[in-house]
This record gives C-alpha cells, sequence and structure tokens, in this order.
C-alpha cells in the first residue's frame, strides 16, 4: 500500500516557486510562522530554510490564500520527489537512481499522477520478476503491495482472465490503484497523517470519486493543508523553539535496542511536553518504531528526532553482538 508519511526527498534546494504578485507584505504574524512550519513539518519532515519562511510567509502576510501556497508546496520537485522515492521502496525495494527519479519528475510535470506513476513501478519487468515471473504470482503481488490483504481464488482467476484476454499489466494495475477499496485507504490515511483523524464516509466518497475521474492526490493533500482544520492544529499550539534527545550518544550490541526521549522546548527555553509519541525518529534515514532504535549493523550511525520544524541529532555505535 502507499506510504502515508512526510516524504524525505533528495536535497533541491530552497523550496521557491513562482506566485502571482500581491500587495505589499506585512509583517509575517507568528501564526502564520508557525503555520509554515507545520506544512514543512508534515510534507517533508525537515525545518523550513530561512528563504523558505520567508517566501511563504511574505506571501500569506501579503493576502495570498492557503490553497495557492499549499497547491504550489505539493507540486513542487521536494515533494514529488518524495512521492516517487516512496514509489521505490514500497514497490521495487530499493531507492531511486538519479536518471529514474529525474524521468519520473519530468513525467509528474507533464501531468503524470500519482496512480499513474505507481503503476509504471507496478507493470515493470523488475516488479514482475520480484513477485515471481508468473501472471497468478504478480496477481497476488498486487493483492498484498496495493491492497494490504491476500487475493480470493475468484479475484486472481478474475485478473487472469483480463491478462489472457489481452489487459496489459499497466491496464491490470490501473484497475487496481484507481478502485474505491485502494483510493478510500488512501484518502484516509491523509487525513489521519495530516489532521490526526479519519474522514467520514460521505467526505471520503467524495474524495475517491474525485481521484477517479482524475483529481490529482497532490490537490488533496493541498486542500488539506488549507484547510481551517489544519490552520487551527498548526497555529493553536506554543511555537516550538527546540527539541532535545536523550541519551546524546550510547553504545549497545548488535541486536539490542536503544530507547529514547524527546523533550520539546518554547523559543524561550520554557518546557513543553514529552513529544516521543509524536515525533519522527530515524536511524541513518531508516525510521525506528515509536521511540525505539534496533540497529542492523556494527558501526557507528546517526539517529535524528523531528518535531513541528524542530530537529537534534544523536550518535549510536553498536558493537558486535553478545556472545
Amino acid at each position: 500500500m502507499r506510504i502515508v508519511r512526510p516524504a524525505i526527498a533528495l536535497a533541491l534546494g530552497s523550496l521557491l516557486l513562482p506566485l502571482v504578485a500581491g500587495p505589499a507584505a506585512a509583517a509575517p504574524s507568528p501564526a502564520i510562522e508557525n503555520y509554515v512550519v507545520s506544512v514543512y513539518d508534515d510534507l517533508f519532515g525537515r525545518a523550513p530554510d530561512p528563504t523558505g519562511v520567508a517566501t511563504w510567509t511574505s506571501a500569506l502576510s501579503s493576502g495570498t490564500p492557503r490553497i495557492a501556497v499549499a497547491n504550489a508546496i505539493t507540486s513542487s520537485q521536494e515533494f514529488r520527489s518524495g512521492l516517487i522515492i516512496d514509489a521505490y521502496a514500497a514497490y521495487l525495494g530499493r531507492g531511486p537512481d538519479a536518471a529514474g527519479l529525474q524521468f519520473w519528475l519530468r513525467n509528474m510535470s507533464a501531468g503524470m499522477t500519482i496512480e499513474q506513476l505507481d503503476s509504471g513501478f507496478i507493470a515493470s519487468d523488475e516488479y514482475w520478476a520480484v513477485a515471481g515471473g508468473t501472471s497468478a504470482d504478480w496477481v497476488r503481488a498486487l493483492y498484498a503491495d496495493v491492497l494490504g490483504r491476500e487475493a480470493g481464488d475468484s479475484e486472481i482467476a478474475f485478473w487472469l482472465g483480463q491478462l489472457n484476454g489481452g489487459a496489459t499489466r499497466a491496464q491490470v494495475a490501473m484497475g487496481f490503484l484507481l478502485s474505491t477499496e485502494y483510493l478510500s485507504s488512501v484518502v484516509d490515511g491523509y487525513y489521519w497523517w495530516l489532521l490526526g483523524r479519519g474522514l467520514d464516509p460521505s467526505g471520503l466518497r467524495t474524495w475517491v470519486s474525485a481521484i477517479q475521474h482524475g483529481a490529482r492526490d497532490e490537490q488533496i493533500i493541498g486542500g488539506i493543508v488549507a484547510s481551517e482544520e489544519y490552520w487551527v492544529y498548526a497555529t493553536s499550539g506554543p511555537v516550538v523553539g527546540f527539541i532535545e534527545l536523550t541519551p546524546t550518544s550510547s553504545s549497545l550490541n548488535l541486536g539490542d535496542g536503544q530507547s529514547y526521549q524527546i523533550w520539546a522546548y518554547g523559543t524561550h527555553g520554557e518546557f513543553l511536553a514529552d513529544v516521543k509519541d509524536v515525533a519522527s525518529l530515524t536511524w541513518d534515514g531508516h525510521p525506528c518504531p515509536l521511540w525505539a532504535c534496533v540497529p542492523t549493523s556494527q558501526g557507528v550511525h546517526q539517529v535524528i528526532a523531528s518535531y513541528r520544524g524542530a530537529a537534534t541529532l544523536a550518535t549510536l555505535t553498536v558493537t558486535p553482538p553478545r556472545p
């Protein structure tokens, strides 16, 4: 199933996109700055660079609608790079090479949707081979990787009939990717990711139908982060000045795990909360479940915690397994 998480994209420089010029910018409010920080943290898993903060806070302060800013961000190369990286990980179990990343970015800029992107991976010879190299194996893999469940015998027979009748792998893949079953889980996942709640059934049907009729997922994600509900969530809490990760360094045997505490502080150093349950924690770029990292190789590794635009790191030295 599609990975629903902040996309950790390749370094592409500042996120600067042209917007229609508006009136002279007013001084940005703390709420607007907090909103921009929250959008970056949710969509990119990182704090905004100073140029990015200045660009978007200035646009919002001068009257640019939130939806225009949100759509500019979700159609950026950085955000789309994250979607492409997620597709490589989900369907091929690897990261993209530079040429492959640029190929898919060009196609998305030309109008390719996320579903068409995913179809390209699922229909590829590489995925076919990994799935087992037969039509039946491939169909079973689609049920597991796209729908997240096992296929029934009648379901396999149906899709084998489609393939034997002349349907291409790309056409079958799109049948899965545009199915109500799949898109319901995707749209519901967007709401849990960005708003911390599921979507009501009528709204779910509306968004699923929109994608099935050509709407882009980036537009839906942009609509969520531009909504009043998201704005209230992003601006109502205290501004996080920095976070603290403990322990900052440790040595442990391979096979053991290291648990971490993550504390958030305000801009004046005041303690805000223990945020380990909601912060992002990665080990050498790989997500750690909850607040514990379980290394799989020896050596010195980097652990990074991030929360609402703030980030901090620690080192983890992994020694041979216990005798």
